[in-house]
């Protein structure tokens, strides 16, 4: 997914530790961004190396944001299967 963005907010990064599935600690970093198109407004979030470098971004200008769309699937608490979908980015400029 490729789109040309204005930055609505910047989120604080955010690093949080977790055990892997071999039982080692590690830590998770990510950044959130609310971001628009002209025509949806949406939630994306940075990962990884890319959101320990990231500075603030200048929201009086478009950006160029590539990101891949992750869909889960989860069971509520009534029971019901549901869905969401996570746009992660993979570039931001």
């Amino acid at each position: 997914m490729e789109q040309i963005v204005s930055i609505i907010e910047q989120k604080a990064h955010v690093s949080r530790k977790y055990t892997d599935k071999n039982g080692n600690q590690q830590v998770f970093d990510s950044m959130g961004f609310i971001l628009s198109n002209g025509i949806d407004t949406f939630y994306a979030e940075m990962t990884g190396d890319m959101a320990r470098s990231a500075q603030p971004y200048d929201k009086n200008l478009s950006h160029m944001m590539q990101g891949n769309m992750r869909v889960n699937k989860y069971t509520d608490k009534e029971g019901v299967e549901r869905y969401e979908t996570k746009i992660y980015i993979t570039k931001l400029v």
